[in-house]
């Protein structure tokens, strides 16, 4: 791994392994980027982390970068539309969900247009290794007229960002770079080019048009009228760009057509095969480059077309229908006849299989690997050891029976409580959901038993308040429980308004207050690690009609552990009293209790026993045990 002050050192004759991350958080720096401002989500967490981690080495070199952790999508590329309207490079970045919740400014200020450069850095998460969807955000471009560039690894990934700031400032419009997890996560030798300092203007003479920014109707009409220009304008850059370009090949029986990262697995495919088929690659998609397309489809008209593209089947779409307008008469290959697969990433070997489907070859090279994952045993994330979200939601289970109610929960770590046995979740849909479903399950009729929303302290500022208002607002009689962990943690530990970490330079702000604030009557703190008077709070707030909000307050082991170090105790279990009961592994399955391949009851049952290399310390297991038989010690009291 490279170090942060290697990865920002002003020097343009050195070639680092990064991350693909790492690599576009460097490509930020070099193309004089002055604000960027985010909301967390993976894969795109380790962009602004980096940065942040950098700040103190790009200080050094006189490079002042202001980074936000906003409180949500929508407000981050809020501000950093703001930020570049008076002239300034800004960035906005998000996981491709997040885009979904920025949405609603972001249709209209592509219409409006920018002044300084706007790039929004969009990280897809094909086979939804830690997100609830894969949409393909593609389909944004043809709805808004943005245009795109997709990389095909972190080297290109870097390098078009600086192109995707000069075609935002040439053309005046924010310009999307979209990549995918294993361009985000994978590595690859990097460049480093020469840092542009930020050019910040002393003297303001950048005039923010109000008949091109207002975006009333009569303005939001020239502005449609302006993007349609803007996007024909582009064409003529799009017919000479690199980024589009053909692999010349000697073997016309087929030529392919390919996009972004999967370039790559096509690529590798084909070397294996030692194949070498016409190939145009695809790195600028919109506005779809018809020009070069369409010659590329006449020089190779006596060819099978084969398309290949990673999640949806936009690129086919397009050429497909333009195909169809140019007369082309031979066969265009892609989804149809499953060259790749509907959902999920690529690889190698998917590709080879549709490819061998159409191309009527059988050999396996030794090269690629066979599919063992029968032979892989499965691990879904759990909550950690000591995590307080597994406190809580142990009183929440002895408060009210997991028969008795419906519980709607949130997106975060403690979306992991849904596993068995906590099982706090009955319903999860997107970030803020769990209040405005929760409000919605107290009025349908024929409901029996309390409704419970939970939601983390990072999603209750993210788009948990307007249903906890709507909730008030409309007598919606729900129990809101917000486990406060002090932390962003499943992406990273970034800062938000009320965390321990806020970077924030006003006092943090109180979940508590915020719910009173929009007229919560009820509402109650508890300490996540005592769960017998947690019990008694949630059976008492449970009871009560309206809107009810517990704030459950336990800081994320690991954050705290970092800063303190674990506690100077010892749990154990005492194995000559253990009966055998189970409530240990039964209630809150912590991952630090296993079991004992030495010591069983009288009855032969094994006895649980605690990993003491996993343990944290929380004393979660001793409140639970009925039998008083795991006990916690100072650790110089115990051999």
């Amino acid at each position: 791994m490279a170090r942060i002050e290697d990865i920002f050192e002003n020097v343009s004759d050195k070639t680092l392994v990064l991350l693909g991350n790492e690599a576009i958080a460097r490509g930020i720096i070099e193309a004089g980027v002055a604000g960027v401002f985010t909301y967390p989500g993976t894969p795109s967490s380790e962009i602004p982390n980096t940065l942040y981690a950098a700040q103190p080495f790009l200080k050094e070199i006189g490079y002042n970068l202001y980074l936000e952790w906003s409180t949500n999508e929508a407000v981050a590329l809020e501000c950093a539309y703001g930020f570049s309207l008076l002239g300034h490079r800004a960035i906005f970045v998000c996981k491709h969900v997040g885009l979904n919740v920025a949405a609603d400014p972001f249709m209209t200020l592509v219409n409006a247009g920018v002044i300084g450069g706007l790039v929004l850095i969009v990280a897809e998460d094909p086979h939804m290794h830690s997100s609830q969807n894969e949409q393909d955000n593609r389909w944004y471009t043809k709805m808004s007229n943005v245009p795109m560039f997709e990389p095909c690894d972190a080297r290109e990934a870097k390098a078009m960002l600086k192109d995707a700031f000069r075609v935002s400032e040439k053309y005046q419009v924010p310009v999307i770079l979209r990549t995918v997890t294993r361009i985000s996560h994978s590595r690859a030798d990097i460049h480093l080019d020469p840092i542009a300092l930020p050019e910040f203007r002393q003297t303001i003479s950048v005039k923010i048009d109000p008949k091109r920014f207002v975006c009333v109707p009569s303005n939001a009409r020239q502005n449609k009228q302006r993007i349609l220009q803007i996007v024909d304008d582009l064409s003529k850059y799009i017919a000479e760009t690199p980024w589009n370009r053909v692999d010349e090949g000697n073997d016309e029986t087929y030529a392919f057509i390919t996009c972004g990262s999967a370039y790559n697995y096509l690529k590798e495919v084909l070397s294996k095969l030692g194949l070498k088929h016409p190939t145009l690659k695809i790195g600028l998609s919109h506005p779809f480059p018809r020009d070069q397309v369409t010659q590329f489809l006449q020089k190779y008209s006596s060819s099978t077309i084969i398309v290949v593209e990673e999640a949806d089947d936009v690129l086919e779409t397009f050429v497909k229908k333009l195909a169809f307008e140019i007369g082309f008469q031979q066969k265009i290959i892609g989804r149809g006849e499953e060259i790749t697969p509907s959902y999920g990433e690529l690889t190698i070997r998917k590709v080879w299989d549709g490819l061998a489907r159409v191309m009527n070859f059988n050999s396996l090279p030794l090269e690629i690997p066979q599919d063992q994952s029968n032979l892989i045993f499965s691990r879904p994330p759990v909550l950690c050891p000591g995590c307080p979200h597994r406190a809580t939601f142990y009183a929440l289970n002895k408060s009210i029976p997991r028969r008795h109610r419906i519980v709607s929960t949130d997106i975060g770590c403690y979306t992991l409580g849904v596993a068995p046995p906590l099982s706090a979740g009955n319903v999860t849909i997107c970030m803020g959901s769990s209040l405005g479903i929760g409000s919605g399950l107290t009025h349908s009729p024929g409901l029996k038993g309390p409704v419970v929303s939970i939601i983390g302290d990072s999603t209750f500022w993210h788009t948990g308040l307007p249903g906890l208002v709507n909730a008030v607002y409309n007598r919606s009689n729900l129990l809101l429980l917000v486990v406060d962990n002090s932390a962003t943690a499943m992406t990273g530990f970034q800062p938000n308004p009320s965390s321990i970490t806020s970077h924030s330079l006003v006092e943090t702000l109180a979940i508590e207050n915020a719910a009173r604030g929009v007229g919560v009557k009820k509402v109650a703190n508890i300490d996540a690690y005592n769960p017998k008077e947690s019990i008694k709070v949630i059976k008492e707030a449970v009871k009560q009609e309206g809107v009810s909000v517990i704030v459950s307050k336990g800081e994320c082991v690991i954050q705290s552990t970092r800063r303190e170090g674990l506690p100077k105790i010892i749990c154990y279990v005492e194995v000559d009293r253990c009966v055998g009961c189970y409530a240990c592994v039964n209630m809150i399955a912590c991952p630090a209790i296993i079991w004992s391949d030495r010591s069983t009851t009288e009855e032969g049952k094994p006895i649980p026993m605690i990993d003491q290399s996993l343990c944290t310390r929380c004393g979660l297991c001793a409140a639970v045990c009925p039998y008083d038989v795991i006990v916690t010690k100072p650790e110089n009291e115990v051999k």
